[in-house]
């Protein structure tokens, strides 16, 4: 049985990147961007942003059931998956809890060091209102993901910093990591 790895991390933390990477070299790989599943929706889309509404709440909630259910489909087809999502500080991604249950679910966050996701931010979006919104929002997932730290490693979560990696040395390494879950 092939694996789904759950990749997430803040933005520009390489989570789509590296997911889409892991898929392409894989012989049966696909990429599940929750992001992607989110903007399918086309009246009353909403996006993360300072208030958190309870229809926002209810929009990611199904992206993510969506990305679930994709997931085991593609596993059962003997696919390699590659969901990617950010950390959401709110729902500390309850919504996976189903899906991490399964046998053959690799939960994982890259965490590189908090000034390389904010240059990389900083290069790819130009100097705006919302990007130092997404500045604010990465730095509340960092200080979450670092006061949860312990309790995440203990759920089993990996926790990567991949701050000197280039795409394919984390590629790399999480293949290398897929090794020993197989052994």
């Amino acid at each position: 049985m092939q694996n789904i790895l759950l990749i997430v991390g803040s933005p520009a933390s390489g989570k789509s990147t590296i997911s889409k990477a892991i898929a392409e070299r894989s012989a049966k790989g696909v990429h599940i961007p929750v992001d992607e599943l989110r903007t399918m929706v086309q009246g009353g889309v909403l996006h993360p942003g300072p208030a958190w509404t309870p229809e926002l709440i209810h929009q990611l909630k199904l992206a993510r059931q969506t990305a679930a259910n994709m997931a085991l489909r593609y596993q059962e087809a003997d696919f390699l998956v590659a969901i990617d999502d950010f950390w959401d500080s709110f729902s500390q991604l309850q919504e996976y809890a189903t899906l991490l249950d399964q046998p053959n679910v690799i939960p994982i966050i890259l965490k590189p060091e908090l000034s390389v996701v904010l240059a990389r931010n900083h290069a790819r979006k130009h100097p705006s209102e919302f990007r130092e919104h997404m500045d604010d929002g990465i730095r509340m997932i960092y200080a979450d993901l670092d006061k949860q730290e312990s309790a995440l490693n203990a759920q089993g979560w990996l926790i990567l910093d991949t701050s000197n990696d280039t795409i394919e040395s984390s590629v790399a390494r999480i293949f290398a990591l897929l090794e020993t879950f197989a052994d």
